[in-house]
């Protein structure tokens, strides 16, 4: 009788770490579809470039680096929220056109629903992944970039190294993407 609660506790068990872990060959195919679809409409938000204004905003070296998947993830997360945050700013003197700027700002929304969603079972590694250098690093990078913004009074030529960069951002994402893979 004893025995059969054992394999019953161990059925349990192995049931539960399946239907706990995350689907990353799903959120794999999620961020790529998704990624794909904010940089067309990246592209299509034009303006006039100044190579005067350009600067380097020192994107974390960590993050060009191999990570563990689920750290991964919550980079990907870090990014994206920092990227819709970003683009919520002024950009009126840009010129660009106001639809294409909400619907990518819905698209990254949709994609941080997700991947918070994905997430919400990982809270010890999610502690692990906040308290590191490398979300430190990620968080000051983003205040970098929203800071030169705003020195910039949100200027069209300052947008447009903004928007280059961003794009480096999705590249990024990317390649933290592929650590899905097995």
């Amino acid at each position: 009788m004893n025995n059969r609660w054992i394999l019953h506790a161990a059925f349990l068990l192995c049931f539960s770490t399946t239907a706990l872990s995350i689907n990353y060959e799903q959120l794999q195919l999620q961020q790529r579809t998704n990624l794909r679809k904010c940089q067309k409409l990246l592209e299509q938000l034009n303006g006039k470039i100044n190579l005067t204004y350009r600067t380097d905003f020192k994107i974390p070296m960590e993050m060009t680096e191999k990570m563990q998947k689920s750290h991964s993830a919550f980079a990907i997360q870090e990014m994206l929220q920092n990227v819709f945050l970003v683009f919520r700013n002024n950009f009126s003197s840009t010129g660009w056109n106001e639809t294409l700027v909400e619907r990518l700002l819905d698209e990254l929304h949709q994609q941080t629903v997700f991947l918070k969603k994905i997430l919400e079972e990982k809270q010890e590694e999610r502690l692990t992944w906040e308290t590191s250098s490398t979300a430190l690093h990620l968080k000051s990078y983003y205040w970098r970039v929203q800071r030169y913004l705003k020195l910039m009074k949100y200027n069209s030529y300052a947008w447009m190294v903004v928007r280059a960069e961003i794009f480096r951002n999705f590249f990024i994402i990317r390649r933290l993407t592929r650590n899905f893979q097995k």
